[in-house]
């Protein structure tokens, strides 16, 4: 029996603390008034306020009446006070950081990271097509292989005055993988896919190669960190310069651009979605240097590369649905009696620049087997990105090790693929890989070429 009742007590014990600390994570929307609502002192400036304000039936200091009366006061939140219930902020409202983050402050660096590798991506292809088509000795097929492996290309080589046209298609799927318990537990947690498309123009002029490009990358998040979305549109045009002797290729590039972005989150309060839009501006350039080496069948080209891009994101608003009464939890006269609202204050977020920089050393290697060229690509990248952000909790959630944006430093890219010829003017190619050794972070890719020649 004495076991019996041992077991029991733990039993219990145990239950209330899981309870406890489900409360305490899942607590949004407890009191169904939003995290930014203009009464009782629940908003200040552009953070929470120490100072909370409660109906409270049984509250007895700092009011007037007997003990017990329907009275309206105000208090410390925690402290000598930590036994006060009232305080309609809520936890979530007090204790959430990521979770009351714009998704801009998370996952604009990393869009930006996606989207000069995509424009840099098809602009190194389409020079290496293009040398390729003037060079028999390239490879079985006249096709060389770029150290980027992002699309399908298709390419018509000169077609009006010594002219070519040509297009290139890519697509990305990429995750955060830090670990996520609840919306209101620090993480950066958010997956999504990004799709872009080049189309360009260029002429050789001798060994050298001079176009123009215009670029599109379209990409979709669920932020998972904020309960939210994250869609953001970034055009760009540029120009490119490439120049080839026997063995050493240079090629160099810049253009600029701008992007439209729309995030979606929950407030913590009421459980309404905020919506943000704002516009940016951006600017990036590359330059690359590669050395090709052919012994039989094989070819071997080692590769240094630079690339870099720039997002300046305009001040925006972040706009909060205002409270609706019927929606409130528990007592009605909170919003009563001249001192209620429900009004709530939007978010001003300011504006902000994020930058990302990578340099990259790479090997391809290649073998000749008639009409098809399977090849290896390998490349380690070394990268300089804005670090993700987010609010400051005002309290504890008593989770000692909150999670903070991952600061990523370096990764592997591993691929290959295969090209082959189907006819004397059409060309093409598949590749695959995936993004490794970046902290927190999955990335894949598969992708193809075509090109015609005409």
């Amino acid at each position: 029996m004495k076991l019996l009742r041992i077991i029991s007590v733990a039993l219990v014990a145990v239950f209330t603390l899981v309870t406890t600390n489900m409360s305490v994570s899942n607590a949004a929307g407890t009191y169904g008034i939003s995290c930014k609502n203009d009464a009782y002192g629940m908003h200040l400036g552009s953070d929470y306020t120490d100072v909370a304000y409660a109906y409270n039936a049984n509250f007895a200091a700092g009011g007037t009446g007997a003990s017990g009366a329907d009275i309206t006061g105000q208090y410390l939140i925690g402290g000598p006070n930590d036994s006060h219930s009232q305080a309609y902020v809520g936890n979530d409202c007090i204790y959430s950081g990521s979770a009351d983050t714009n998704g801009t402050a998370v996952v604009a660096a990393d869009v930006a990271r996606m989207a000069v590798n995509a424009i840099v991506g098809a602009v190194t292809n389409r020079i290496d097509m293009a040398y390729a088509a003037n060079n028999s000795g390239a490879s079985a097929t006249g096709i060389s292989f770029s150290t980027q492996a992002d699309g399908v290309a298709m390419s018509a080589n000169k077609i009006i005055g010594g002219l070519s046209f040509w297009a290139d298609y890519g697509t990305t799927d990429f995750k955060n993988t830090q670990t996520y318990t609840s919306v209101r537990i620090d993480s950066m947690r958010y997956d999504g896919d990004a799709s872009s498309y080049s189309m360009g123009v260029d002429k050789t002029f001798g060994k050298a190669l001079v176009g123009l490009v215009v670029s599109n990358l379209d990409t979709d998040l669920q932020t998972t960190f904020n309960s939210g979305t994250y869609k953001q549109e970034v055009d760009t045009y540029g120009v490119y310069l490439a120049y080839r002797t026997s063995i050493i290729q240079i090629d160099l590039g810049m253009g600029t651009g701008d992007s439209t972005i729309d995030t979606t989150r929950i407030d913590l309060g009421n459980d309404s979605t905020i919506t943000g839009k704002t516009t940016a501006d951006i600017e990036y350039s590359n330059a690359r240097i590669a050395a090709n080496f052919s012994r039989g069948r094989f070819t071997i080209v080692p590769s240094v590369s630079y690339r870099q891009m720039s997002m300046d994101i305009a001040a925006f608003v972040d706009d909060r649905k205002n409270d609706v009464a019927a929606n409130v939890v528990g007592d009605q006269q909170i919003f009563s009696d001249g001192n209620s609202t429900l009004t709530v204050t939007d978010d001003v977020l300011s504006a902000r620049s994020v930058e990302t920089e990578t340099m990259s050393v790479g090997l391809l290697l290649s073998a000749s087997l008639g009409k098809v060229v399977p090849y290896i690509d390998v490349s380690y990248d070394s990268e300089d990105t804005t670090k993700a952000s987010f609010k400051n909790e005002v309290g504890t959630d008593g989770n000692d090790t909150e999670q903070i944006g991952t600061n990523y430093s370096s990764s592997m890219k591993i691929g290959g693929g295969v090209n082959f010829m189907l006819g004397s003017h059409i060309k093409g190619g598949v590749r695959a890989g995936r993004v490794t050794g970046r902290d927190d972070w999955e990335e894949s890719y598969v992708a193809g070429s075509i090109s015609l020649g005409f």
